[in-house]
């Protein structure tokens, strides 16, 4: 399994015309971006336009911006669609940005922070240079619709009640989690459903099946996260940098098999969905020895590059609701959570 995703998406700044200040280069000026936002035929919903490093971010994954400015409606249906980003330190930066038409867009909360149903997004990423004590003219075009919004879910069934559903690591043993696909209330634009599609990461028209396991790999993708503590080690990039290690999960592809018919341009809803938890870490794409115990997150990343995961920030919101947002996975030693794992 293969998964194009690091770490978590649109934390935003502020949302004034002028962007995220960025701290300066001593002795050295700052730049400016500016430009318009163009291409949707609405003037509904406020406009999110992100700078991330090069290479970063969406439509290629999630990542965290370096700045983060909005065009409001208010202002777009005035016809002003202007965005500036003012005291940028110089450098290379990639523009990136969609129209939340649904008015469901949080961006304190980083799985509300992203376009949903119905949003106008970038095809693709507008890759610049920001020069030192100038400035640099460009236009966003948000010509792509997006066709669902995140792949939003809850965890049900035994081992959810008591707040922390615990993995054995042990390659025999079978795990299995049921989740529901639930808006909570707070995404609209269409109903809270899984849209499940055979994966085809090539373009070749034909589903993969990367594990060579003749089973053909199926959107949503969703995978354990591993969040480490204090003083458990994970492997190290090239560049020095922390792995992201996973665990992956796979969809119970027998309700979809008949639905798709091997063809990768269909797809079909579910409001659940059957996992079975695949026994092996990565480090991107090696498998490691030993799959680490404790703490891990539960992923879901959507055919368009749409995510969701638990627990996350909307789970310490005082709501009843949203409990099933603060929801546990723990992944212990040969099933037992005190033989040799890390205390909770």
């Amino acid at each position: 399994m293969s998964v194009n995703s690091s770490r978590v998406a649109l934390f935003a700044c502020c949302l004034v015309l002028g962007g995220c200040p960025q701290e300066g280069v001593p002795g050295r000026q700052s730049g400016r971006l500016e430009g318009q936002v163009v291409g949707s035929g609405s003037p509904r919903g406020d406009a999110y336009v992100f700078l991330f490093a090069p290479g970063e971010g969406p439509p290629k994954g999630p990542a965290t911006p370096r700045s983060v400015t909005a065009v409001p409606e208010l202002r777009r249906s005035a016809g002003d669609s202007r965005f500036l980003f003012a005291e940028l330190v110089p450098g290379p930066y990639r523009l990136w940005g969609f129209l939340d038409v649904n008015g469901d867009v949080d961006l304190s909360v980083d799985v509300l922070a992203q376009p949903g149903a119905g949003d106008s997004v970038s095809e693709a990423g507008v890759e610049v240079e920001v020069p030192a004590g100038s400035f640099v003219e460009r236009e966003l075009m948000l010509t792509r619709r997006m066709h669902h919004g995140p792949p939003a879910f809850r965890v049900t069934g035994e081992g959810t009640d008591g707040g922390v559903v615990t993995v054995p690591d042990s390659p025999l043993a079978l795990t299995s989690l049921n989740v529901e696909a639930d808006g909570l209330g707070l995404l609209r634009g269409e109903e809270a459903r899984f849209f499940v599609r055979l994966r085809d990461a090539d373009g070749d028209g034909s589903a993969d099946d990367l594990n060579g396991d003749g089973v053909p790999e199926l959107f949503p993708q969703f995978f354990l996260r591993f969040v480490p503590r204090p003083g458990q080690a994970v492997p190290l990039q090239t560049d020095g940098g922390a792995s992201q290690v996973i665990v992956p999960l796979v969809i119970n592809p027998v309700p979809f098999v008949t639905l798709l018919q091997g063809d990768v341009t269909r797809e079909a809803s579910a409001t659940s969905v059957q996992l079975f938890v695949i026994p092996v870490a990565l480090a991107g794409v090696t498998p490691l020895a030993s799959i680490p115990v404790g703490e891990y997150q539960l992923w879901a990343l959507s055919a368009e590059g749409a995510f969701w995961y638990v627990p996350n920030a909307l789970g310490s919101r005082d709501s009843e609701a949203l409990r099933s947002q603060a929801l546990r996975f723990q992944i212990v030693r040969g099933g037992s959570p005190d033989g040799g794992n890390p205390a909770r």
